[in-house]
């Protein structure tokens, strides 16, 4: 057996699966570090270096040498690289999996909507939309990439579903990349995420298993870090079988439900390969690799398992960072698929009631679930670390250094004003012509650290900015000197990055410094980079402006 990108959670879930039914697994990761250098049940590893998921010519050479029995693509990307031209038809049928044209159908997101329209199927209303698209009247709704992978300047990017609040995100994601793709746009669906999986041997339903996300990571909606199996439910059993048996398929796929309270189950999309949740199926008693190895080899396939019902799984690594945003997240923000705390906590104690078990966690491969604890346990030691000493700095901004400023700033005349931020693309030149506006005796300029000049404010930016009359489409970026620095009478500064880079290259400035965040009611120190986040650049502008309204205020005599 290959299973290709043996790094991700089914890969991994997948080689031990395979493995300790005495398979000879070859597995290439997605990096040499993952937690399958440990396991036992990997025969032979291949490094990322010599093979990777991408090469088709190494994988098919790989493929002739080895004559491998069944191929398994444990990610998208490794199930997009099989439907390559290239890719022989052997090959190809190795991997159990439909033909190369449903499996475009179901990797487009718009095209399992359309087909299960066509069906009569329940899904939520969607359309496609562009750059050029109006706004839509009423909000949230959901922006989904027809395609999960994209290719932008020439680089393959993973895409993201984003949960749009108001027109001016809306604007700001279409001036975005999401800009320059097909869009489908969605209407927002509160409830359940529930997975239907399934087997399928040429078009016959062989196994399903049923499962409820219980946390979701990102809290917005993603995949699930801990999860609960549920008992067959014919309606969800028989949408997801009308929909899978239209493409004739063949091998694994789960349908992917949103369920309301009142019951009303919506089709969200199909995820034509095995699930991160994979771990869960396996063990409640339904071997989703193993029913492939079945269909690949021709041997008999066992009837439908009586799976456990109410038993849950966790993948440790990703519940705690569910864990650490569920904390943080605002409960007021019906939108945050937050959970209350302290049950949160004692569903830690489920495994001591044999009602509960960890993705990875095989007695024949512990090396695997030791990989990941420890991991878990150093990356969070680590943050642990990290988040008491940025406390006692911020409450040593906050308390002691940001007061002493502002009062030097009411003692002193300001004439000189600057600006910085990182790239002098997005906040800074934002701030500086809201400021310019407030403080017309005042000289006003921005500038950042990034090395590169000459650089424009990107489309969502100059769409944040018009919003509140302010046309930054003749900014250019510039790189801050020392010039600047000495005729400032005051530097403002974006977030905690900016002042250390500001201390490291010129320190004798601190005593001007000031971050702009502690102009804002909530003095939360620091206004983030939303250069990565194009859709919170509304968020961010609206920040900038209240804060310089305050900062505004100190200055003028």
């Amino acid at each position: 057996m290959l299973v290709l990108d043996s790094t991700s959670a089914a890969g991994l879930e997948t080689v031990q699966s395979l493995g300790s039914r005495g398979c000879i697994v070859h597995a290439i990761p997605l990096n040499p570090d993952g937690p399958q250098r440990l396991s036992r049940l990997v025969s032979k590893q291949f490094s990322p270096g010599d093979f990777s998921t991408r090469d088709v010519g190494a994988l098919i050479d790989l493929f002739r040498l080895e004559q491998y029995d069944l191929i398994v693509p444990a990610t998208e990307t490794a199930l997009v690289t099989l439907l390559s031209a290239e890719i022989p038809d052997e090959m190809y049928d190795r991997a159990v999996l439909p033909s190369r044209d449903h499996l475009h159908t179901a990797l487009n997101k718009q095209a399992i909507w359309n087909l299960a329209s066509n069906l009569e199927l329940c899904v939520p209303r969607s359309e496609i939309v562009t750059s050029a698209s109006r706004a839509p009247e009423a909000f949230p709704v959901v922006l989904k990439p027809i395609f999960s992978k994209q290719v932008v300047s020439g680089a393959v990017r993973d895409c993201y579903v984003t949960i749009i609040r108001n027109v001016a995100e809306w604007n700001a994601a279409m001036t975005s990349t999401y800009g320059r793709m097909p869009i489908q746009q969605q209407e927002y669906i509160s409830g359940a995420g529930v997975g239907v999986e399934m087997l399928f041997n040429r078009g016959s339903l062989q196994w399903a298993f049923i499962h409820k996300r219980i946390h979701e990571l990102p809290l917005t909606g993603g995949g699930s870090s801990y999860r609960v199996s549920l008992g067959l439910q014919d309606t969800l059993i028989n949408c997801a079988t009308t929909l899978l048996s239209a493409l004739d398929w063949h091998g694994v796929a789960m349908v992917e439900f949103k369920v309301r309270p009142s019951g009303e189950a919506f089709i969200m999309e199909v995820n034509p390969r095995l699930w991160g949740s994979l771990a869960l199926a396996i063990d409640c008693g339904v071997d989703f690799p193993f029913g492939l190895f079945c269909i690949a080899t021709g041997r008999h396939i066992p009837p439908q398992p009586q799976y456990r019902i109410g038993y849950f799984t966790r993948n440790i690594y990703r519940d705690i960072e569910w864990f650490k945003a569920n904390l943080k997240a605002d409960r007021s923000d019906p939108l945050l698929l937050t959970r209350p705390v302290l049950p949160s906590v004692f569903e830690w104690l489920r495994p001591w009631a044999g009602m509960e078990s960890w993705d990875f966690f095989s007695w024949s491969d512990l090396g695997t679930i030791a990989d990941e604890i420890t991991h878990a346990v150093r990356h969070n030691w680590s943050s642990v670390g990290s988040v008491l000493r940025r406390r006692i700095r911020r409450l040593y901004l906050r308390y002691i250094q940001e007061p002493l400023t502002i009062k030097r700033i009411q003692r002193r005349d300001i004439r000189h004003l600057l600006f910085l931020c990182h790239g002098n693309i997005c906040r800074s030149p934002l701030a500086a012509a809201l400021a310019q506006i407030l403080l017309p005796n005042v000289s006003v300029q921005s500038a950042g650290f990034y090395p590169q000049e000459g650089r424009q404010s990107p489309a969502f930016v100059l769409g944040a900015a018009a919003t509140f009359g302010i046309d930054l489409r003749g900014h250019r970026s510039r790189r801050v000197n020392n010039r600047m620095i000495d005729e400032a009478d005051l530097i403002v500064i974006m977030d905690l990055r900016n002042l250390d880079l500001l201390m490291n290259e010129f320190p004798y400035a601190i005593e001007k410094a000031l971050l702009l965040g502690m102009m804002l009611p909530s003095r939360e120190l620091e206004i983030h980079d939303p250069f990565d986040k194009p859709v919170n650049m509304v968020a961010t502008a609206t920040k900038i402006k209240d804060a310089i309204d305050q900062l505004s205020s100190l200055v003028l005599p």
